[in-house]
């Protein structure tokens, strides 16, 4: 900046200031984000954190879900000019699945001279809920429980209906899953085929470290008998914690017979004990084929299908698109049935504002049966819904 000249009474004074510092080389938003709840719209119910992989930005959480990243743009985006930069960022909430999403600062050739942060709108997923209850029926005005009485969802509304209108429910094309999904899959270019997995036969294998979520490599017993493209069945003794994962690579070096430490195609996404059981499993020829039809993140429970056509009979799946890898999963139906003491459950569910499910039982020559309207309570683990079927 150019020289100034002072007088203060009898003394002259020569000021030469500093250029002001480049509006690049100041603190101020890197990245801007609005969060929102997939099923209400509105923002999230819990408070948020931001975890950053890359150094040098700074979270910032406001209310109504405005969040974003701060930093200085010539520290973090030194040649934005003639490159893209991206971020990599996870977004949590109680309550709400786990968001990972990957950022991109666009190449602009105007830059230092200016800057625009990248904007994003996020959607958070709901953790999965369970519904569970007694199925009765009143006999001489007395409660009985019915056992064997079949109870099944019929209708869904991915968003709650307004209160003056009437909106139809779309078809119940969702599935649960077991364990969730390992990686996000788009709408149309992702498929589920049925595949049942059933364990081989022969001596089984075991974990020799207790396995954090998120772990890959694993360390297992022996590798005999395995090789890359194999399907692996871990915790088999456990079936709320059970995952099937492919091997990607196993070393060769070290004799068979001895520990080795397995790569494999995901990461685990739950925690296993040492000494846990891992088998080997014998896919299955493929069954029927279905397409996703609404996007889906890594660590979603239930995915929605084009049709449930061809699944009625499926234990296990298949999920493939690019990029890949492929993952499998134990498949659950919303339609079971209630035990002997009239009690049932459902798989567990995410995704859905509101649901109809219809439960009937025959005695003799009598239908008994309901219909309700239930809208699952996302801020309680398991919801109860009990029933009481009539003629």
């Amino acid at each position: 900046m150019s020289r100034r000249v002072i007088q203060l009474e009898d003394r002259t004074i020569l000021f030469s200031p500093d250029d002001p510092t480049p509006l690049t080389s100041r603190l101020q938003a890197l990245l801007k984000m609005r969060v929102s709840d997939e099923l209400t719209g509105a923002p999230p119910e819990s408070r948020l954190t931001i975890e950053v992989a890359e150094r040098c930005f700074i979270p910032r959480v406001a209310s109504d879900g405005i969040a974003g990243l701060v930093g200085v743009p010539r520290q973090v985006f030194p040649s934005l000019n003639t490159q893209d930069y991206f971020v990599r960022l996870t977004i949590r909430g109680e309550g709400y699945v786990a968001r990972s999403e990957v950022v991109k600062a666009p190449l602009d050739i105007t830059y230092p001279a200016t800057f625009t942060p990248p904007q994003l709108n996020l959607e958070l997923h709901r953790e999965p809920v369970v519904i569970t209850g007694r199925i009765i029926r009143f006999v001489s005005n007395i409660p009985t429980p019915l056992a064997g009485a079949s109870v099944g969802v019929t209708g869904i509304w991915r968003t709650p209906p307004p209160s003056n209108a009437v909106v139809p429910a779309d078809p119940p094309n969702l599935v649960s899953l077991q364990p969730p999904l390992y990686t996000d899959r788009a709408a149309l270019t992702q498929f589920l085929r049925q595949r049942d997995l059933p364990p081989l036969g022969g001596p089984d294998k075991t974990l020799i470290d207790d396995t954090a979520p998120g772990a890959n490599p694993i360390r297992l017993s022996d590798r005999q008998g395995l090789g890359a493209g194999d399907i692996l069945l871990i915790d088999s003794g456990q079936p709320d914690l059970a995952e099937f994962i492919a091997v990607k690579t196993v070393p060769v070096a070290s004799p068979a017979d001895q520990p080795a430490l397995i790569t494999l195609d995901h990461p685990v996404i739950h925690a296993h004990r040492r000494d846990a059981i891992v088998k080997q499993v014998n896919p299955q020829p493929f069954g029927a084929q279905r397409q996703f039809k609404v996007n889906a993140i890594a660590g979603d429970t239930c995915v929605f299908l084009d049709a449930m056509t061809g699944l009625a009979a499926a234990q296990e799946v298949q999920i493939n698109g690019p990029p890949g890898p492929d993952e499998y999963h134990k498949l659950m139906r919303f339609s079971v049935t209630s035990d002997a003491d009239g009690y049932y459950r459902l798989p567990p569910l995410g995704r859905v504002a509101q649901l109809e499910i219809h439960a009937e039982k025959i005695v003799g020559a009598q239908t008994f049966k309901a219909d309700v309207i239930f809208r699952p309570d996302y801020r309680r683990r398991e919801n109860r819904l009990d029933l009481t079927l009539a003629v």
